[in-house]
């Protein structure tokens, strides 16, 4: 189960990469989808969301889970996603907690279980 979160979590970013790159705003893709953004932001979110989806593809063909080779992709990754929930957090100042930072809660919470879970098993 945790090498299929690593597996979504790569799909999911590459997504990600791919609608900045092309300027799509979708709205679970694009964190700020209602509000205007530089083509430049555009471009530096892109080409970082492509790096942590090559993180989470390589923890994903790791099939031994090797803490050197997981834990920095699990570290790495928890931060992607915790600067995302942050984010999304700060332009709403506090007010609600949306569908998509409840997602990327679970989608870290899951990640985090699924790896301690997986670890345990070896």
């Amino acid at each position: 189960m945790y090498r299929a979160l690593l597996f979504i979590c790569a799909v999911y970013f590459i997504a990600v990469s791919i609608a900045h790159q092309l300027g799509f705003k979708i709205p679970v893709l694009f964190v700020f989808y209602d509000i205007p953004s530089e083509k430049y932001q555009d471009l530096i979110i892109s080409f970082l969301s492509f790096g942590w989806a090559m993180l989470f593809g390589v923890g994903f063909l790791d099939k031994e889970l090797k803490t050197r080779i997981q834990a920095p992709i699990l570290v790495s990754g928890a931060v992607a996603i915790c600067g995302l929930i942050r984010a999304r957090m700060e332009i709403q100042a506090h007010q609600k907690i949306d569908c998509e930072i409840a997602g990327l809660a679970i989608l870290l919470a899951a990640l985090t279980a699924m790896y301690i879970l997986a670890k345990k098993g070896k």
